[in-house]
């Protein structure tokens, strides 16, 4: 498969001059689709003539605070059965062709690429590849993929060969769009509907903590995880089951709830204690709770993992908390040598010049 001439690209968008062309010129360059829609709900700026430009084809549709309607009519305009999502404030930037023409063979599949969070360097999977004969959006915001099949209302979600960038929670484009609190609204009129959706709660978890309201993040955390608990199928592999965990455990830490976030990584270690990202949050939650042998340990037990990491917690990062509880039991030398490990690192750098071992 030389491009992706059998999958359709589908947008939907307002207003979105700043990042579209970019974009579009992206899923092209990387994916080489010969079908891209762009669903416009409303745009007054260039949006549309943009989109034109790029070889798109644009469909009008009139906004009813539904995502998924937009979705699905996207889909409805597209010519091939396989649909890839994209935002406006994202960009493909990496993708293996054969191995997507691989994917696509099971039309049952859904396919999640890795994403990268330019706001804070995190990578997730996110859902971004399904074939529209078998799944639908549901969900106000934040939508997620059904079947009306019972066969398949618990679909393999498998990892797909493309990296996506995105840049819509960059602090400039949030402020810009009022996105947080578009969401909140949105997110609680869905929530009237169904108290009980993981997914909702999580979302509205994100929302908080993304404001840094820390405490309301925690109870939506908190709630959604429990829902989802009492699943009696829950698919621990779902990325936002993960990604709920994730932040309840850092919103605990920075909110001083230390025995609570050691309470939840230990019931979680069974699902995730083979991922590295787990591992350095169970650090983090032992090194608070003043267990440093064990922190120190979980530390090591993720430097030098094989996994996409911008944020440094294969390398640096643990090697720097490592260094600060060496410090904090007087092993000063052997945290020097934990600070020279961690190379341009700037807090690091910054011990160093402190204990003059520079």
């Amino acid at each position: 498969m030389g491009k992706a001439t059998s999958i359709s690209l589908c947008m939907i968008v307002k207003n979105e001059e700043r990042f579209l062309a970019r974009a579009l010129e992206g899923a092209k360059a990387v994916l080489g689709f010969e079908d891209m829609v762009v669903i416009d709900t409303g745009s007054t700026d260039k949006t549309r003539d943009i989109a034109l430009a790029a070889g798109a084809s644009v469909f009008d549709f009139t906004w009813v605070d539904d995502f998924s309607a937009a979705r699905n009519f996207a889909a409805d305009m597209a010519k091939n059965d396989w649909i890839f999502v994209l935002d406006a404030d994202e960009e493909v930037v990496e993708a293996e062709l054969s191995e997507l023409g691989a994917f696509i063979e099971d039309a049952y599949a859904i396919g999640a690429v890795t994403a990268l969070e330019l706001s804070n360097q995190e990578c997730h999977p996110a859902t971004k590849l399904y074939n529209r004969r078998h799944f639908r959006f549901e969900g106000r915001i934040h939508e997620q993929l059904a079947s009306s099949s019972e066969a398949v209302r618990r679909p393999p979600i498998g990892a797909v060969p493309v990296v996506v960038h995105h840049y819509g929670y960059l602090p400039e484009v949030v402020e810009s769009k009022g996105k947080n609190e578009r969401n909140e609204s949105m997110l609680k009129k869905q929530l009237e509907n169904a108290p009980d959706d993981a997914y909702v709660l999580y979302q509205l978890g994100k929302c908080y903590y993304a404001n840094a309201d820390l405490q309301q993040a925690c109870f939506y955390f908190d709630k959604a995880l429990a829902a989802f608990s009492k699943d009696a199928g829950a698919d621990f592999r779902y990325g936002y089951i993960y990604s709920a965990v994730e932040c309840y455990g850092y919103a605990l830490i920075n909110t001083d709830q230390f025995e609570k976030a050691m309470e939840l990584v230990e019931v979680f270690a069974p699902h995730y204690q083979e991922s590295p990202s787990f591992r350095f949050l169970c650090a983090h939650v032992l090194q608070n709770n003043g267990l440093f042998v064990e922190a120190v340990e979980c530390y090591e037990s993720c430097i030098g993992a094989n996994i996409a990491d911008p944020r440094g917690i294969t390398s640096f990062l643990s090697y720097y908390n490592i260094g600060v509880i060496l410090e904090c039991i007087d092993m000063v030398e052997d945290a020097v040598q934990m600070y020279k490990n961690c190379g341009n690192y700037e807090p690091a750098k910054l011990r160093l010049a402190e204990l003059g071992a520079q």
